[in-house]
């Protein structure tokens, strides 16, 4: 009788734990949250070019504009682990650069990288550029620049 209750309860058991479901991920909030109040935008680079300051591959984007810089600050999320940002790095992507002061008078450069939708903010103090900066993605603003009949890189 002892025998059939321990199978019983490991047949019972066997049976709960096939069927249990793994406890769910934490999701990324939806929400956009803007990285810092914006006092002013300076277009440096508009017209994309590679990091060889090749423009030919580049051929189908069109020039950076400051909405397409806010809507990049308003999107973007950083980028905390190297391998993803390994992941999202994109050989000879088209690069435009803009200038950016915030409203509590920090100064910063901001690279985009178009085609990966990426960007490398990174402050200016005393004209200039301190290292290291900080890497952002916006899925929603990879190929922003691309004309419609760009053709697909890599």
């Amino acid at each position: 009788m002892a025998l059939k209750r321990y199978a019983c309860a490991a047949i019972f058991l066997i049976s709960h734990l096939c069927h249990a479901q793994p406890p769910e991920q934490p999701r990324a909030s939806s929400r956009t949250h803007a990285i810092a109040p914006v006092a002013s935008i300076e277009i440096t680079r508009a017209t994309p070019e590679t990091a060889a300051a090749d423009t030919g591959a580049c051929a189908g984007t069109r020039p950076l504009t400051e909405s397409d810089v806010r809507r990049f600050l308003t999107h973007a999320r950083p980028i905390t682990r190297r391998a993803a940002l390994q992941d999202e790095f994109l050989v000879g992507d088209c690069y435009t650069e803009a200038r950016i002061r915030f409203q509590d008078g920090r100064t910063a450069s901001l690279g985009i990288a178009n085609d990966a939708g990426t960007a490398l903010l990174t402050p200016i103090a005393q004209g200039k550029e301190q290292a290291p900066g900080r890497y952002f993605r916006c899925r929603q603003c990879t190929g922003m620049l691309d004309l419609p009949d760009r053709l697909p890189v890599n």
